[in-house]
């Protein structure tokens, strides 16, 4: 009990000390004056003057000369020359001054050139021969066997003829199917003579096949 009255003593005297203080000062403070308007001036700020820029140059008038007219001059009188100062040059030497230079050029070059002509065709060549009687080449001989087997046929020959007309080289082309007839065939071939291959009438040597034949009616 006594702990809560010295307890609100405590306070009732705090909040009687605040009171004393507000009154001291409510009674010390001067009083309130009312605020009175403060005085206003008027100040013109002056606008801001427009940039001037300075105008363009006029274009400098170009001053157009106006043609001028010539007068016209009065032509003089003709003069008439006299006989003495006319001379007349030959119209040949007139004809020549005024005509142009012309060259002639050849016929060759006006002219395209002409293709050449193609060679001759060599001449024909006409084949060497064994037949003739001035040649005097005897017949083969048949073989006696040959005849008894009557073996018979016809071989061919190739025979290499040389210019002057002698055999240089004798083969069988084709066979006559018999080994005799063919031996007895190239034995006689070899010793003929022929008459030489000709082209444009000259002799050349030439390799021609011909046959031989064995036939038994005639052996």
């Amino acid at each position: 009990m006594k702990s809560s009255f010295s307890r609100y003593t405590t306070l009732a005297a705090i909040a009687a000390g605040h009171v004393g203080l507000l009154l001291s000062m409510s009674h010390a403070a001067p009083p309130a004056q009312p605020p009175q308007p403060l005085p206003m001036e008027v100040v013109t700020i002056p606008a801001p003057a427009p940039a001037i820029r300075p105008a363009p140059p006029a274009p400098a008038k170009t001053a157009t000369a106006k043609p001028r007219t010539a007068a016209p001059r009065p032509l003089p009188a003709p003069v008439k020359p006299s006989p003495k100062a006319i001379t007349t040059a030959p119209r040949t030497e007139a004809v020549t001054s005024q005509a142009p230079a012309v060259t002639e050029t050849p016929a060759a070059s006006r002219s395209e050139t002409a293709p050449p002509a193609p060679p001759a065709p060599p001449a024909p060549v006409v084949p060497p021969t064994h037949i003739g009687g001035h040649l005097g080449n005897p017949r083969p001989v048949y073989p006696p066997l040959s005849i008894e087997l009557s073996e018979a046929g016809a071989v061919g020959l190739r025979v290499a003829v040389s210019a002057d007309g002698r055999a240089q080289e004798v083969s069988v082309a084709r066979s006559s199917g018999f080994p005799r007839l063919d031996r007895a065939a190239l034995q006689a071939v070899r010793n003929w003579r022929f008459r030489p291959a000709t082209r444009g009438g000259e002799a050349i040597p030439y390799t021609y096949v011909f046959n031989v034949d064995f036939d038994l009616t005639k052996a």
